[in-house]
């Protein structure tokens, strides 16, 4: 990927790695030791190599401060409670809800995670659309349809970063001959009641399939399918509004933020 270390002046194509303790007798400490990247950018001119390729820089993280690793961030995105909340809403109906995979960037003093969230339907001929992206910085994370959005959420209000997404806010187009919600409607009630929706559906097309009526149910996980949608486009619009608040997770690390020092090599 595309990373800039502390010590560079501009993002450069760079493989990286995080460093974890080593597992001693079976018992594994999920702590972050280091984090190294190669610089992967052989350059632009035609059989000329530039002079960086293949350089190590190693982020020796300071030991005394305990700095989650990616595995205790996988695990403080699943124990979020308004992350559950939303992916046991996604996963509703004939969708699937697959996590991409999990980034650890340098920002700022201390490390940045970052996971897409995907949802595909059920059917041979569907493929994944990102519908969320998480972010974790310290005992904090954010969860928006965007980048943007997830880093204003993260970092209580604008971030000082552009990811360049933030016109993809993970709303559907309205359909012919329908009618677009005012800008001053409550977004709050909307995602109330596209839930209550949701939840008669679920009920209704259990009802439905205990009595063996196929075809019920069929129009009970349309109507879900309906709701559900309502819901993501009705959250969308709650995400948006100015300055909203970060979410502390249960399972947070210290607030102390780590200073790593770059040890470039070659």
């Amino acid at each position: 990927m595309s990373l800039q270390m502390p010590d560079q002046t501009k993002p450069a194509f760079q493989l990286t790695s995080s460093f974890i303790p080593q597992v001693v007798n079976g018992a594994a400490r999920n702590i972050l030791y280091g984090f190294l990247a190669a610089d992967s950018d052989a350059g632009s001119q035609k059989g000329v190599k530039a002079d960086t390729y293949g350089q190590l820089r190693l982020l020796q993280l300071p030991t005394d401060t305990q700095v989650p690793g990616p595995g205790q961030a996988q695990n403080k995105f699943n124990s979020d409670p308004e992350v559950s909340r939303e992916l046991n809403l996604l996963r509703q109906g004939a969708s699937d809800v697959l996590n991409g995979n999990l980034l650890t960037l340098p920002v700022g003093g201390g490390l940045l995670y970052v996971q897409p969230v995907y949802l595909k339907s059920t059917g041979e001929t569907s493929y994944p659309t990102l519908q969320r992206v998480l972010v974790a910085f310290g005992d904090k994370v954010g969860f928006a349809p965007t980048l943007d959005g997830a880093l204003k959420i993260l970092f209580g209000g604008d971030s000082g970063a552009s990811a360049g997404d933030s016109a993809n806010n993970g709303q559907t187009t309205t359909p012919p001959g329908t009618t677009t919600p005012p800008a001053t409607a409550d977004a709050q009630a909307q995602l109330k009641a596209a839930l209550d929706q949701a939840n008669k559906a679920i009920q209704d097309g259990q009802a439905a399939l205990a009595k063996g009526d196929f075809a019920g149910y069929g129009a009970q996980q349309s109507l879900l399918s309906a709701a559900i949608q309502k819901a993501l486009d009705a959250e969308s619009r709650l995400g948006a509004t100015p300055a909203p608040s970060a979410t502390a997770s249960p399972s947070a690390s210290p607030s102390a933020s780590p200073s790593p020092s770059p040890s470039p090599s070659k």
